[in-house]
């Protein structure tokens, strides 16, 4: 998270005084969702991004009433949903949508690894957003309907951690007063006007370059057609794809780093990696046998 959102959120949270009261007039909106006009703030924490699954920024309790839980975003914000993990993906979306992802990103990096502008890669992660560009398709390409795009906005569940509305701009509030002028509710009419921007957004690694962004899991892999006769080392795009193509994956926790050994160990296909900083221990990464789950 960059320090220009932490710096939003923190801005709410201070900006919503404990012991403060809410504006007689609130939205009808906030009303409707259990809280109270004139309510006293027991509670306005920063939450932030202490958990993947925490779709809640700013949570501000009341005496009565029920808690405000904020999703805190910067005007430019691309990102809603980031870096979505095997294991998160199947537990709110099921595996139903999972085998279509896999397949559908499949074979959107096997038309990208054909572009002139591609750099090299042996997988693909993926985020929701917003995105322009090759690097995209439409939500509803994937996902039935805007129950799923709820849950990249709101998170699962109603606890606190699952965000009920929308705090969108640069200005830090002052006061709880402009904090309700800015927030919308995360209710089905906001989620249909957000989802015109929204895209499952293909991240493809490029191993020669990035290092933590390795670890995240894939959507797709590179799967040679046979082993080749001796260690070979590949550094093009242009090169790789000649000796296979991209397949779908299972759901169990596959990353880039487990395709890179997989095609030295099993294909000979060695490709160099960026490596970590010295804050990251060399023995994170152990060689990886890929099982169906």
């Amino acid at each position: 998270m960059s320090k220009a959102s932490q710096d939003l959120e923190k801005a709410i949270a201070n900006a919503a005084k404990v012991g403060s009261c809410l504006p007689q007039d609130i939205p009808e909106w906030m009303q409707k969702m259990g809280i109270l006009a004139e309510d006293v703030i027991t509670e306005s924490t920063k939450v932030g991004n202490n958990s993947p699954n925490n779709k809640t920024d700013v949570l501000i309790k009341f005496q009565k009433s029920k808690p405000l839980k904020i999703s805190a975003k910067l005007s430019n914000a691309g990102y809603f949903g980031n870096w979505y993990g095997h294991e998160r993906f199947i537990s709110e979306f099921g595996r139903k949508v999972f085998d279509k992802l896999t397949e559908k990103t499949s074979g959107w990096a096997n038309d990208w690894a054909n572009k002139p502008n591609a750099s090299l890669f042996v997988g693909v992660s993926i985020s929701f957003g917003k995105r322009t560009g090759d690097t995209l398709i439409p939500f509803l390409d994937v996902f039935d309907n805007f129950d799923d795009l709820r849950k990249i906005f709101c998170g699962v569940g109603d606890n606190d951690t699952t965000a009920n509305c929308l705090y969108v701009s640069d200005k830090h509030p002052d006061s709880t007063e402009e904090i309700i002028d800015k927030l919308v509710p995360l209710d089905l009419e906001t989620i249909k006007e957000l989802s015109k921007d929204i895209k499952v957004i293909f991240r493809p690694i490029n191993p020669l370059t990035e290092s933590s962004n390795r670890g995240k899991n894939v959507y797709t892999k590179f799967q040679p057609d046979q082993p080749l006769n001796q260690l070979t080392d590949i550094t093009t795009l242009k090169d790789l794809i000649k000796l296979g193509k991209f397949v779908k994956v299972f759901p169990n926790k596959l990353n880039h780093n487990h395709i890179l050994d997989t095609l030295e160990a099993d294909y000979k296909i060695h490709i160099e990696r960026k490596k970590y900083s010295k804050r990251i221990s060399k023995s994170r990464w152990q060689f990886y046998s890929e099982n169906e789950t």
